[in-house]
């Protein structure tokens, strides 16, 4: 153990780099040493007791103890249950020295911690599940625990009251693998939906009772770590992106294959936000470019287990605020977020300092939660070594040998935050023994822990005598709001939801409440009696954008007359709402025509809403390719009626629709037939609207038009076209859920496969992206290689390159093969800089035509490809390059 500060780092520590040459190295970067004036502690491993001394928090807080090594171990989650004992995650076999030796042994744990005495600590512990292999995720959920051990997400039961799991069953087959711990699925969080949600995952499951759970396809979020407020928007975070919220449900977002509608994956706080640690930080994996000149983390590098404060502990000034962890800088940071209009916005809660520090460097905190008390908890994995093995460089080996920050494996503590002359810890909530009237008046407890567990006891427990008492507190105005949206989405999760409780809910003078009933109404509209409650949803006329942003998105479910009056009526009051537009049109699939006649009819002038309506409209029609409805839309330009604003909403439409390469380059735009009108426009001129038509014109081709060959075609054999249509419907289940059912992407979450370059150029690098992932910025797509087959690699592939307007041909699964074998032993990503190297050694050069620089990106879309230090993805917080 080292015993007295380091002044400087010798210069044979800049040496290592040379002599021990680490996967996270970069060809020709240079790896300085910490400038000589930047004192470096010692790293020794503290006890708790010695531990709880290293930490500053905010004025008004102090920290306490709830739990430590040895009666735990490299923890990861937590969750306290109903009975008040805390369920602990292990992932004991990671990193336990620098080269990750003996992470395929099967040392994980679920272990139960409970507090017998009542003074706050746990001091007794029980293990549930062990001989697990790099768990990453748990779930409290009915009579059992989902547990995700990859590839597996199993759910595991005691049946014989041991407190040990004696019957586990498989619930999917593909959550996670094993390649890298970096980038893979975890969270497995019950949010107000009734939906279990997962980060960096691109499925979703609902419990139907007796150990069965329904699966459906969603988008991937974030990378470790997955949270809710009390309304229910879903927030993540990664790496230097402190956080980002789904402003907008996502399965309305896919709605309509021609419009990538915005609203989900929203940056919340700006990336690299400012960070103000208590000590120096040279142990960060590329602190030779991410230090300030006091040696200290500059940004977040390590965003992760973000938890939205919804507790009645704190002031009220917190609530609803985010917390953050970043272990990197062993800190724990409060985000200050501000609703406007509809647009959540975060900041730094405290200038030049954060809401915890320690001086601690194994003060790992990679998990937040609140608790059954209003309590903020704090998961910390206690250790030195952080980062995973794939990213280290070698300044960062230096680093750990030179504290030996590699000792110290298998400890671990949960804390506890709270005011000052807060009771001491108390886990026992109640809800364990509750029956059923008592689980239903917990839903208008202040604590959001309190009413998120008294729901799902409720739909879990399925009692019928459930629903009349739900059903009262829906409709009570004398209840709290958040009691009566608990009540509809619990009467929601047992399938007890009435139409007249949804009625009497759209007229709650609460939005959030309101605004939820809208949502809920939808499952009516299909009904006998469905187009009198569309009528009555399309006849609410509320300003609170929660109200508006909901109707925008349920009245595209209705796809009927009065619907679509009602949205145009949203337009044209909405004024700069952020989502509005986005939302109305994600409901309009092949109505686009229809909806842009009657929008210029209506508008008296073009607001900033009416513009933007008809021009994602405009481009919505020119990407579905429907050459009847796409001349309605164009000939509103030629029409002296017209408002001048309105033709050129639908000329900038027209040109928003063109396809393009990544780097924004424009290409030739295909039409089934002749947009005579506006032809005939353009051709007489005289205008500045005609003029512009010539110039979009030319960009696009039709059959028949004279000076422009035909687009190639590319035939398939019989088989290749077998492999074509197997691989569309793999394309479906996997991949459709980021990059949209026809590859336009998913804005800030997974770039377009339309004409992108990697795509459409040489199917080796394609397959090699498939199979080992692609990081670029802040999204990454992580590797395919441990779930899919080659043939299914090749569909897939055979597929995304002849559609779309792609003629590159089909993909062997021979080809997929060869690419398997040549990336076998690859654990990181992609990135561009690699694949232009990779294709310098494969002898390719760049081709001319459709392309462009961005990747296909995949079912993932966040992260970043190398970190300074942490479980990342597998079992901790994500890290990113610098």
């Amino acid at each position: 153990m080292i015993s007295v500060p380091l002044r400087y780092a010798t210069a044979g520590l800049a040496i290592v780099s040379t002599l021990l040459a680490q996967k996270g190295d970069r060809p020709g970067e240079v790896q300085a040493p910490p400038p000589a004036h930047i004192v470096i502690p010692p790293a020794p491993i503290l006890t708790a007791e010695q531990a709880l001394k290293t930490f500053t928090v905010a004025k008004g807080f102090h920290v306490e103890l709830v739990a430590k090594d040895p009666l735990l171990g490299d923890p990861i989650a937590m969750q306290v249950a109903p009975d008040g004992k805390v369920w602990v995650l292990e992932m004991r076999g990671y990193m336990n020295d620098v080269d990750a030796k003996g992470e395929d042994q099967p040392v994980g744990v679920i272990a139960v911690l409970e507090d017998t005495d009542g003074d706050g600590v746990m001091d007794k512990r029980t293990e549930f599940a062990k001989g697990l292999v790099m768990p990453r995720a748990m779930s409290l959920v009915g009579d059992g625990v989902l547990v995700a051990e990859p590839p597996h997400l199993w759910f595991m039961r005691d049946t014989n009251g041991d407190g040990v799991a004696d019957d586990k069953k498989e619930i999917a087959s593909n959550y996670a693998d094993t390649t890298n711990p970096e980038h893979n699925a975890n969270g497995l969080v019950w949010m107000l939906d009734n939906w279990i949600y997962s980060a960096n995952y691109t499925a979703r499951f609902r419990y139907e009772g007796a150990g069965k759970f329904t699966r459906d396809g969603t988008i991937t979020r974030g990378q470790w770590g997955i949270t809710q407020d009390d309304t229910g928007r879903i927030y993540y975070n990664s790496n230097s992106d402190p956080l980002r919220i789904d402003a907008v449900p996502s399965a309305y977002l896919r709605r309509n294959p021609g419009f990538a509608a915005a609203g989900t994956n929203v940056q919340v706080a700006p990336a690299r936000l400012p960070t103000y640690p208590g000590r120096v930080t040279p142990g960060i994996n590329r602190g030779y470019n991410t230090l300030d000149k006091e040696g200290k983390l500059m940004s977040v590098t390590a965003a992760c287990g973000p938890v939205i404060y919804r507790g009645e502990l704190f002031p009220p000034e917190f609530r609803g605020d985010a917390f953050i962890a970043e272990p990197s800088g062993n800190l724990i940071k409060r985000i200050k977020l501000t609703e406007q209009d509809g647009a959540i916005t975060g900041t730094n809660a405290y200038e030049g300092a954060e809401f915890l520090t320690s001086t601690d460097e194994r003060f790992r905190p990679v998990s937040l939660y609140n608790g059954p008390d209003g309590a903020l908890y704090v998961v910390d994995l206690y250790r030195g070594v952080l980062q995973h093995r794939t990213y280290v460089t070698s300044y960062l080996r230096a680093q750990i040998k030179s504290r030996d920050l590699e000792q110290g494996i298998g400890l671990g503590r949960i804390w506890r935050i709270v005011p000052d002359g807060a009771p001491k810890a108390s886990f026992k909530s109640g809800l364990a023994t509750a029956a059923t009237a008592q689980l239903v008046d917990k839903l208008s407890s202040p604590n959001g822990w309190v009413r998120d567990n008294a729901q799902r006891l409720l739909v879990e427990k399925r009692d019928p005598a459930a629903a009349a008492l739900l059903t009262a507190v829906a409709v009570a105005p004398a209840k709290p709001a958040l009691a009566r949206l608990h009540a509809l989405w619990t009467l929601d999760g047992l399938g007890a939801l009435d139409r007249a409780t949804v009625l009497a809910a759209i007229a709650d003078g609460d939005a959030v409440v309101c605004a939820a009933a809208i949502r809920l109404a939808e499952k009516f509209f299909k009904q006998p009696d469905g187009e009198a409650l569309v009528a009555r949803v399309a006849a609410v006329r509320r300003t609170e954008p929660a109200v508006r942003l909901q109707l925008a998105l349920t009245l595209g479910e209705a796809r009927s007359k009065v619907a679509d009056e009602a949205m145009i009526a949203l337009v044209l009051a909405a004024g700069a709402q952020p989502y509005l537009v986005d939302a109305v049109v994600s409901g309009l699939a092949r109505r686009e025509a229809d909806y842009v006649e009657a929008l210029v009819r209506e508008a008296k002038d073009g607001g900033p809403a009416v513009k933007a309506a008809v021009t994602a409209a405009t481009g919505s029609t020119m990407k579905g390719n429907d050459a009847v409805r796409l001349g309605r839309v164009l000939a509103l330009v030629t029409h002296a009626e017209t408002p001048g604003w309105a033709r050129t909403a639908v000329l900038d439409g027209l040109e928003k629709g063109l396809p393009r390469m990544s780097d924004g380059r424009v290409l030739a735009g295909n039409l089934s037939a002749e947009p005579k009108e506006l032809v005939e426009f353009a051709a007489k001129g005289g205008s500045p609207e005609a003029e512009r038509a010539k110039k979009l014109l030319a960009s696009l081709r039709w059959p028949g038009k004279p000076g422009m060959a035909a687009a190639a075609v590319v035939k398939l054999s019989p088989e290749e076209q077998e492999r074509f249509d197997k691989g569309k419907a793999q394309f479906a289940a996997l991949c459709a859920a980021c990059h949209q059912p026809e590859g336009q992407g998913l804005v800030g979450l997974a770039p377009p496969l339309v004409n992108s370059r990697w795509v459409n150029d040489d199917a080796r690098i394609l397959a090699r992206i498939v199979l080992s992932g692609k990081a670029d910025d802040n999204l990454v797509m992580p590797t395919l290689k441990a779930v899919l087959t080659d043939e299914q690699i090749a569909g897939v592939l055979t597929f995304i390159r002849n559609s779309w307007g792609h003629t590159a041909g089909a993909v062997t699964p021979a080809l997929v093969a060869q690419a398997r074998a040549a990336v076998a032993t690859r654990e990181e990503p992609w990135n561009d800089a690699d694949l232009v190297d990779l294709m310098r050694e494969l002898g390719i050069g760049r081709r001319g035509g459709r392309g462009g620089p961005g990747g296909p990106g995949g079912p993932g879309g966040f992260g970043g490809p190398r970190g300074p230090g942490g479980p990342d993805g597998a079992g901790g917080p994500p890290r990113k390059a610098n």
